[in-house]
């Protein structure tokens, strides 16, 4: 047998669904305490239902944690261990067009007992061309994506670029129009995986990890130089940024 009880009018109170529930005889748990302690089992059983984090924010963690995987890969720092706290990178500034982003971490690092913590900066610029991911290290002073890439860019880069020469550039090196009486100059101290073949007028890049950038072709003069960045970790010496 069968018991139907109407839907419409059934009271949310406790108490006065307790009286309904015994009004209708029906079988179960029909006490006003039975009745609250089943609404609170049921509401500790229930799956947290979380409000999805906004675009800009899911793109944001999505940035970092693929800058730091470039910038672990080369063999920087992304974390600043202070004692008892760590800080992580965060991104600072970003330009879509060029899908480059300025990256920054700032915080005390502890060293140790005798000599005690520093105040320290870590800065990155990351983004993406035709080899894939890259990420080098700037100055910690430097704030703003624009300010980093204007560090990064030779003297040499700019000056040709104000004086309306030609400057065509593969991955971390630059192609300067010159003269022809100064053509290939700085050939000879292009990194390794870099390779400038006058016969074709091609430069070619062939690095050990197959992240090569397309050839270049350079049908006029051109020097070369070399991108300007940081060694990944502490020093301030110089690195190659490919």
């Amino acid at each position: 047998m069968s018991i139907t009880v109407p839907t419409a009018g059934i009271p949310l109170d406790p108490r006065a669904l307790a009286a309904f529930l015994a009004e209708q005889r029906l079988p179960g748990r029909r006490s006003m305490t039975a009745i609250v302690r089943l609404r609170r089992e049921r509401s500790r059983n229930r799956p947290v239902v979380r409000e999805p984090r906004p675009i800009a924010e899911r793109l944001r963690a999505r940035i970092v944690a693929d800058a730091v995987r470039e910038i672990e890969r080369r063999g920087g720092e992304t974390v600043i261990e202070g004692d008892g706290t760590t800080t992580g990178l965060r991104v600072v500034d970003r330009d879509a067009t060029t899908r480059t982003v300025l990256l920054r971490a700032q915080g005390w690092r502890y060293y140790s007992r005798a000599f005690g913590s520093r105040h320290t900066t870590l800065a990155y610029v990351y983004g993406t061309d035709d080899a894939g991911p890259w990420a080098v290290r700037v100055p910690g002073t430097t704030e703003t994506l624009a300010d980093a890439l204007a560090w990064m860019e030779p003297a040499e880069v700019t000056k040709a670029k104000r004086a309306g020469r030609r400057v065509r550039r593969q991955g971390d090196i630059y192609a300067i129009e010159t003269t022809a009486a100064h053509d290939g100059r700085g050939a000879d101290a292009l990194p390794e995986a870099h390779e400038w073949r006058p016969t074709t007028r091609y430069l070619v890049h062939r690095p050990e990890d197959g992240r090569r950038h397309r050839p270049l072709k350079l049908n006029h003069p051109v020097r070369f130089v070399r991108q300007r960045v940081l060694e990944m970790g502490r020093s301030n010496g110089r690195a190659y940024g490919d």
